[in-house]
This record gives C-alpha cells, sequence and structure tokens, in this order.
C-alpha cells in the first residue's frame, strides 16, 4: 500500500509545481499587459490565487514522505522513537482537523452554491475540494508514516530515487 501512496502523492506534487508555473506564468503576463498595453486582466489574480492554494495542499503529501516540512529535531534527538510516534500523533490529530473541516467547507460552497462574488463568479467548492482533496492525502501520508515506522521501515525517502 506504501508504494502507491508515494505515486499517487508523487503524482500530486508534479501537478503542484505544473500549478506554481502557471501561477508564473499568470504573474507574468499580467506585468506585460499593465507595462506594456496599459490594461489589466483582474480575473488573474483570483485566479492565481485560487491555483496558488491548490498548488500548496496538492504538495503536502510528498513534502512530508520526502522529509521537506519543517520540524523540531530536538525532541527525536533526545527519544527517537517516542519523538516520532509523539509528532506523529499530533501531525495526525491536527492533519485530520483539517481536512475535516476543508472536506465540511467545500460540501457547504457545494450545497450553497456559493461563489467567488468576484468577475469570475468562481464556485468556491471548487478550489475548497482541491485544498480538502490536499489534506486528506496529507493526512493519508501521515498514517502510512506511521505504518513504516511501525514496520521499521524508512519513514521518508529520497526525492531523486
Amino acid at each position: 500500500m506504501i508504494t502507491p501512496m508515494d505515486r499517487v502523492s508523487r503524482c500530486l506534487s508534479l501537478i503542484s509545481g505544473i500549478a506554481l508555473g502557471c501561477v508564473a506564468v499568470l504573474i507574468v503576463l499580467e506585468i506585460i499587459l499593465r507595462n506594456v498595453f496599459d490594461i489589466s486582466l483582474h480575473f488573474l489574480w483570483e485566479i492565481g490565487v485560487f491555483v496558488h492554494m491548490a498548488a500548496v495542499f496538492l504538495g503536502l503529501a510528498w513534502t512530508l514522505r520526502t522529509g521537506g516540512h519543517i520540524r523540531v529535531t530536538w525532541l527525536k534527538s533526545v527519544f527517537p522513537r517516542a519523538g516520532e510516534w509523539l509528532a506523529l500523533l499530533i501531525g495526525l490529530v491536527i492533519s485530520a482537523y483539517v481536512s475535516f473541516a476543508l472536506i465540511k467547507l467545500a460540501w457547504s460552497y457545494f450545497q450553497s452554491g456559493r461563489t467567488s462574488g468576484s468577475i469570475t463568479d468562481t464556485p468556491l467548492m471548487y478550489p475548497a475540494g482541491v485544498m480538502a482533496f490536499g489534506a486528506l492525502f496529507l493526512t493519508l501520508q501521515i498514517l502510512f508514516r506511521a505504518l513504516s515506522l511501525a514496520r521499521g521501515l524508512p519513514e521518508e525517502i529520497d526525492p531523486a530515487a
């Protein structure tokens, strides 16, 4: 089960990277349009924010798997095994709560049909749904990290491998 989860997480991180590249293109396009043609496409900023948030959340699981998240190593150096389990438990509780809250938010946007109320009038269920999906995968990745720890496997992998 760990290998398929790693593949999905890596795929989501690639989508995240592509999304960040798209945000950069949108910003450069807006700068060129303002400076060369003296026009602004206001919807680019809104779309850029939605895509950026999607990229952040879609990259969370792979970042955890490859050891990219910030952590306090003091506890792990003093209590190697117990420190890792404590960090996993705290991370799991926080991630599960955030996942639940984002799923609930996306569902409420779906039920109410709420939109951004701006020029694009984007249905908010889509950006909230992508964020919930990414948070849910982070929660699953934490569970698989606990499974790896319990089986004596490495909790992190080399992203270049």
